[in-house]
């Protein structure tokens, strides 16, 4: 049954107080105990630091890649978590004769690449460093440019986190080929499934939007992250349930109380896993 306007705006207006609720609650714990851990896990931020100290001794730059995520599209999302990420890896590495290089297929985000380097970057500005090629969702020109600019720059190593299909696999065996490290991510599922295959290092979905949280010293950065990681497992959880419930409307010999003790089941397994994590 399809609802109404009015039910719609009033799940919104709950969903956005729950959820400041929340945000506000974990920064409250985060900020009132020592920082212990780096929040949710992935092996390819421990491959940071030393791509950033190799371009530190070696004076190389990092290459940080936007792909095809574009502000003022259904992908500006993506852009702006990216920029978020992208400015904590230029703030690492202030002790850098050279700010990293920032590339883009998308002329609207060019501008961001740029502000990301003036606010991250203590020294000169560098615009020259926001690099742009031509753009499309799948650009193959881009894919070139990049895979070029990796023979003439020689980048300590590549953080491609945005929108990227295919045409990731011809930057990714380029670097591979030069001996760049790489860590990968994009929102297009072709391009996930090249990262998987042929990035050094690779973060998975939703990932992409807590990656700041790794390299931040700010505890705010990590609560929001956790806050997340809630309303994941909260959708993940309640999916669930109501696919055993519509089971059970349609199978007669399933009885309610074993659909019950099942979803509390599933509500203690999914409790004791996440507070393991």
């Amino acid at each position: 049954m399809p609802l109404d306007d009015t039910t719609v705006r009033v799940y919104s207006i709950i969903f956005v107080a729950i959820t400041a609720v929340l945000i506000f609650t974990a920064r409250f714990f985060h900020a009132r105990r020592s920082r212990r851990s780096t929040g949710q896990g992935a092996a390819g931020f421990e491959r940071m630091p030393g791509w950033i100290g190799q371009g530190i001794e070696t004076g190389r730059p990092l290459h940080l890649g936007f792909g095809g995520a574009a502000i003022g599209s259904e992908k500006t999302p993506i852009a702006a978590a990216e920029a978020e990420f992208f400015y904590h890896i230029i703030r690492a590495t202030q002790s850098s004769d050279s700010a990293p290089l920032i590339s883009t297929s998308s002329a609207a985000t060019v501008p961001l690449a740029q502000d990301t380097i003036r606010r991250a970057w203590q020294g000169d500005p560098q615009w020259k460093q926001a690099q742009w090629y031509p753009q499309g969702d799948r650009s193959i020109a881009y894919a070139a440019g990049v895979s070029a600019m990796m023979g003439v720059d020689e980048p300590a190593g590549h953080v491609l986190a945005g929108s990227f299909g295919p045409e990731l696999a011809l930057m990714l065996n380029s670097a591979e080929q030069l001996g760049q490290g790489t860590l990968a991510v994009s929102d297009q599922l072709d391009g996930g499934a090249v990262a998987f295959a042929m990035a050094d290092e690779v973060l998975i979905g939703e990932q992409m939007f807590s990656a700041a949280a790794h390299l931040s010293t700010d505890t705010t950065a990590l609560a929001d992250a956790r806050v997340s990681d809630v309303w994941r497992g909260l959708l993940i959880i309640g999916l669930s349930i109501l696919l055993l419930i519509n089971l059970s409307a349609q199978l007669a010999s399933v009885s309610g109380t074993l659909v019950l003790a099942a979803a509390l089941g599933l509500l203690v397994v999914s409790a004791l896993l996440f507070r393991r994590s």
